[in-house]
């Protein structure tokens, strides 16, 4: 059994000036979208002119004079948006997310999906699942997901201590692998060919991955503080949008932009990449994009945003801006919209930092180990701070820094957090089909959020026989879960194992064979013992002398 985990998790570091940054502040291999060629300028003397006539201008609108940008107060509630009874479990808080319909849903197009494989190829062992069973179906998922093993079929290993003692009561390997085998969750039959109009990518998960979006976003209410960034699952198959990013610790998989919650790791939305549109061309503004889609449902509420240099940019900033979202992030040097007194500035001494403003944008350039380029619309660029920084000789120095440092290593790890709590207890199982990692994806993410809502309820407080309050942990919240997915099934076993002795106690006589062989009994009891006598009915060789006859026909 897994070690009991504690939820305080250690503050992530999110000390960025770390990285391998150039020199103009941009990442190597950020991201995966290529670039598009640029188009040869026109060199005439009107464009040319008119282009540095629209440079400075906007460089002109970047002034020194420093002011605090003005924020409209953030005064919405937080918290899930249901309140439970102290007498409702951890199921009930599960099934806010992946209620009975989406349970109904697997069942449904498992046996469609299973009797269109009988058609081309019958399975004898094949037959209908029912709503108890594909529900201990899932809870022997997340049993997987507590007690991690090599291989999912040790839990159905008779060698000792291998092998669990409660699964193969509740459920037989080869029925597991045939759920497994024939799981779906929608009919594929229906979406159009590839490469024609209304054909969707992700059909296969598609009725599963509006659900868990809709019921994420309506059961919680969001924190002020909100992270915008990118996560990974894992997966090395084929498939036409698996991403490489090489600076992630999963470096082959399928991308997800992800907005989640600094404050508790609450992820409220999240969208999947699926790769350009339009396979002929780049998609511009892709960060721009992403970020408006995940806050769209946020708007003029004053949230704050954080995010990296992949999506910042002094055009998003701006418009976030008139739409009462707050944003801060790093941003690259190079990025189209920044000043030329933040891109071209040197700063030599370890501390330096320079702000310029425009309204209430403020453009940093500071200098730590590297150049740190930041884009913010809610910080004071007045307020200053220090922080340490660790000598050669071990010493620590306090160095100058801007208050949006400060800002963005705070509340910059909502994403990360999520991906943490998710991958913590993973119900992830190895296959062939690239959707199955998305529907666990989607399965793990309602546990987590269903964690987080039971966590925070004021009916649900976990408190000592002194009265002393303790911190729900995930381990605990997964444990009863699996027990209260199972509940009372247990599922017939085919064939059950004959006993030897027989009910009328008169077909068993020994009798004696042509030819000599081994005795059956003294086999088990790791002896060699050939023999001429042999039980009529059990067709085995027995001996009679050491009284194996008896002991063979006793168990």
């Amino acid at each position: 059994m897994a070690d009991e985990d504690s939820d305080n998790f250690s503050e992530l570091s999110y000390d960025f000036f770390d990285e391998d940054l150039n020199d103009d502040g941009t990442k190597d291999n950020e991201s995966d979208i290529s670039v598009s060629p640029l188009s040869t300028p026109d060199n005439s003397p009107e464009n040319s002119s008119s282009s540095e006539e629209e440079s400075d201008d906007e460089d002109l609108a970047w002034r020194s004079v420093l002011r605090k940008p003005v924020n409209k107060t953030f005064s919405e509630s937080v918290g899930a948006t249901f309140t439970l009874d102290a007498g409702q479990n951890e199921l009930d808080f599960f099934m806010r997310f992946f209620s009975e319909d989406m349970i109904k849903l697997l069942v449904t197009e498992t046996n469609k999906y299973a009797e269109q494989c009988q058609e081309t190829k019958p399975d004898r062992n094949w037959k209908d699942v029912e709503m108890e069973e594909m529900k201990a179906f899932l809870g022997i998922h997340v049993y997987l997901s507590i007690v991690q093993l090599p291989s999912y079929t040790l839990a159905w290993s008779q060698q000792w201590p291998f092998g669990s003692p409660s699964i193969p009561n509740i459920m037989t390997r080869s029925r597991f692998e045939l759920l497994s085998k024939y799981l779906h969750c929608n009919d594929v039959t229906q979406n159009p060919p590839r490469r024609t109009p209304g054909h969707d990518k992700l059909c296969h998960i598609r009725p599963v991955l509006d659900y868990v979006l809709n019921k994420c976003v309506e059961n919680y209410q969001p924190h002020c503080e909100q992270s915008v960034d990118e996560g990974m699952i894992a997966y090395k198959g084929r498939l036409s949008f698996k991403q490489y990013l090489p600076a992630k610790p999963t470096k082959f998989g399928i991308k997800v932009w992800e907005r989640a919650s600094p404050r508790n790791g609450y992820c409220h939305e999240f969208q999947i990449y699926t790769g350009k549109v339009d396979r002929e061309k780049t998609e511009e503004g892709l960060g721009e994009r992403v970020v408006k889609d995940l806050t769209r449902k946020i708007i003029n509420k004053g949230h704050h945003i954080y995010m990296d240099n992949f999506f910042s940019s002094p055009k998003l900033f701006s418009s976030l801006f008139k739409e009462d979202l707050y944003c801060c992030g790093t941003v690259r040097g190079n990025r189209k919209g920044m000043p030329e007194g933040i891109k071209s500035c040197k700063l030599k001494n370890h501390g330096e930092y320079k702000i310029m403003q425009k309204n209430e944008l403020c453009a940093t350039a500071w200098k730590d180990k590297k150049m740190v380029f930041y884009l913010s619309t809610n910080c004071d660029p007045n307020e200053k701070i220090t922080v340490q920084r660790k000598q050669k000789d071990g010493s620590k120095k306090d160095v100058p820094c801007p208050i949006i440092g400060q800002q963005y290593n705070k509340f910059m790890f909502g994403v990360d957090r999520a991906d943490q709590l998710r991958m913590q207890y993973s119900t992830c199982r190895k296959s062939k089909k690239w959707w199955k990692y998305l529907l666990w994806f989607l399965f793990d993410i309602c546990v987590v959020n269903a964690f987080i809502c039971m966590k925070e309820s004021v009916n649900h407080v976990i408190k000592t026989k002194k009265g002393r309050e303790v911190a729900r942990t995930q381990l605990s919240f997964r444990m009863q879960l699996s027990r209260q997915l199972i509940g009372t099934y247990r599922g017939s076993r085919k064939r059950k194992s004959k006993s030897n002795i027989d009910p009328s106690g008169l077909a068993h006589w020994p009798v004696k064979h042509q030819k000599r062989g081994r005795c059956k009994q003294c086999a088990i009891d790791k002896k060699r013992h050939d023999v001429f006598i042999q039980c009529k009915q059990c067709a085995v060789f027995l001996c009679i002398d050491n009284n194996c006859f008896e002991k063979w026909h006793s168990k």
